[in-house]
Order: structure tokens, then C-alpha cells, then sequence
């Protein structure tokens, strides 16, 4: 890999191409006019100090990289995708780390390997704030372990997985699920707890040693007491949900939380394993999985 070009040029573009530069990369990029005459002064400013020449057009720059990374908002990348496959060609690569739907990157994939060359679906998993070029990505598609060898080989961070693409957004996706969600249960315990008067305190109280174990051996730990306790959650969350509330905030994902630990209650999972802590993760999800599979299923006929 000698030249990339971006399509964007924004945090995770500019992370990249400063780490690609230090590899003496060949970087250029194609952003759309702003309409502000700072915002493009300051885009500009940031592409010269990484090293990083204008493209006049999506043309110019697709036809003048061997890698074109298309480092663009989810909402974006499928209009991009389709203004630049027609300028690909055989043995190019072509890198969406956008937050697309699955089925949003598997329609790429076709319209890429259409041209010839190979997709990447890039799933970035990080803060590039923190992390920089080092930012961790997951890659999946045809282009996936050319991608990993290539751009491990400049310092990048990027662990390849098998499936198709679609599959690296699909983890990032339902990872989500844990890191946006607990975003916002972040964001609602701290406006309660300032209300309280208790937020240093309650900032304290996280942080010990449960708290501190591998994020496998965390969840495997979580599931393996919902099984046995998890109406006893549900009944403490409805008693913070009320204290949530007490100070004028709306308990949206307080609430959330009883609610799923009350249906996994009403399940049945406790009498299941006969009020005994299961063995291990795999056999509360099997055995959750098969009871919440009936709960739909009968939620469907009574509707």
C-alpha cells in the first residue's frame, strides 16, 4: 500500500492519514464544499499538516489511490459508494468504517466488487480522540485480510474476522447496545445523583474490584445472578426509577432496565435452574434464548 485517498475528511480521516503519513504514504482527499469559508480553512489546515493533498473531485481522487478510504457519515455512505464505484477498478480497495446498517455495506460490497475491487467493511471500535491512528477497527468482506495485513504493516490497528460484509458492522452494532446504552444510564444516574446532592459519592462508589475484570468474565458473572436474582433487580430498579424521578428527571432507561429484568423474570429462567446459580454463560443465553423465544411467540398469538 503507497496511496490512499479519502472521500471526507473528518476526526477519523484526519487520525488516519497523520499515522499513514508517518509511513511516507502517498494521502489525498475529496471533501465537498463547505459553506462556511472557516470550517474549509480549518479542514484545509488540518489536511497540510497531515500531509494530506486536495482532490478536485471523487473522480481524481479514486482513480489516484490503490486504497480509498471512505471516511463518511452512515447517512452518506451509500450516495458515496455509488459516486465512486463507477471510477474504481480492478485490485483497488475500498474502506467504508462508516456506522451503517449490515444490509447498508452488503449492498456496497456488490456495487464494489462490481468494479472489481474489494470491500471492506470497517467497524471502528474506539475513541479516536484517545487512540489516534491506533483506534481499534474490526474488517470483514473480500477486502477484510488484505486490509489487516496492509494496514497493520503501517501502524494501524485493524483485527480481521471471518463472515462477510456486514458482519463487522453487526458487532459493532449490537456492542452498541452495552456502550451507547450504558452512555445513557451514565447520563441519567449522574443528573439524578447531582440533584441528590450524592454525585461524588455515587461516582466513588463504581470502581471496585467487580468492576475491574475482563468484560467476557463480567457478563459471564452478570447472567449467571440474573438467573437466580433477577426479579430482586427488578425490584430495586423500580425503587431507583422512583428516586430518579423524585428530583424531576424522566427514569427512561431506569425504567428500561426493569422492564427487561422483569421479563426475565416472569420467564420461568429461576425455576429452571431450580433457584441453582447456572454453571456458565453459555447455558443461561441457551437457556434465556429458548425462554424468550416462547414469551414472543406467545406475545404474537395473543395479539
Amino acid at each position: 500500500m503507497r496511496s490512499v485517498s479519502f472521500i471526507g475528511y473528518g476526526e477519523l480521516a484526519d487520525a488516519l492519514a497523520r499515522g499513514l503519513s508517518a509511513a511516507h504514504m502517498d494521502l489525498q482527499a475529496y471533501v465537498r464544499p463547505r459553506s462556511t469559508a472557516t470550517g474549509a480553512h480549518s479542514r484545509r489546515e488540518r489536511m497540510r499538516a497531515a500531509g494530506v493533498r486536495p482532490a478536485g473531485s471523487v473522480s481524481e481522487a479514486v482513480r489516484g489511490a490503490e486504497v480509498v478510504i471512505a471516511a463518511v457519515p452512515a447517512a452518506s455512505a451509500t450516495e458515496v459508494v455509488e459516486a465512486c464505484s463507477s471510477h474504481l477498478r480492478q485490485g483497488q480497495l475500498y474502506v467504508d468504517p462508516s456506522s451503517s446498517l449490515p444490509a447498508v455495506k452488503r449492498s456496497a460490497a456488490e456495487l464494489v466488487e462490481s468494479a472489481g475491487s474489494e470491500y471492506v467493511d470497517a467497524a471502528v471500535l474506539g475513541t479516536v480522540v484517545t487512540a489516534g491512528a491506533r483506534v481499534p477497527m474490526l474488517a470483514a468482506g473480500s477486502g477484510a485480510p488484505r486490509w489487516r495485513n496492509e494496514a497493520s504493516a503501517v501502524g494501524l490497528n485493524v483485527t480481521a474476522i471471518e463472515g462477510t460484509a456486514g458482519d463487522a458492522a453487526l458487532v459493532k452494532l449490537l456492542r452498541s447496545v452495552f456502550m451507547k446504552g450504558r452512555d445513557a444510564l451514565v447520563l441519567e444516574m449522574l443528573l439524578a445523583a447531582r440533584r441528590h446532592g450524592v454525585q461524588d459519592a455515587v461516582l466513588s462508589s463504581i470502581g471496585g474490584a467487580g468492576e475491574q475484570v475482563p468484560f467476557p468474565s463480567l457478563a459471564e458473572r452478570v447472567m449467571c445472578s440474573l438467573a437466580i436474582y433477577a426479579e430482586r433487580r427488578a425490584d430495586e430498579l423500580a425503587d431507583a426509577a422512583s428516586l430518579v424521578r423524585e428530583v424531576g428527571i424522566d427514569p427512561l432507561m431506569t425504567e428500561a432496565g426493569e422492564s427487561r429484568l422483569r421479563l426475565l423474570a416472569e420467564s420461568g429462567l429461576r425455576s429452571h435452574f431450580g433457584g441453582e446459580r447456572p454453571r456458565d454463560l453459555a447455558e443461561v443465553l441457551s437457556s434465556a434464548d429458548a425462554l424468550e423465544s416462547v414469551r414472543s411467540s406467545d406475545a404474537t398469538t395473543a395479539g
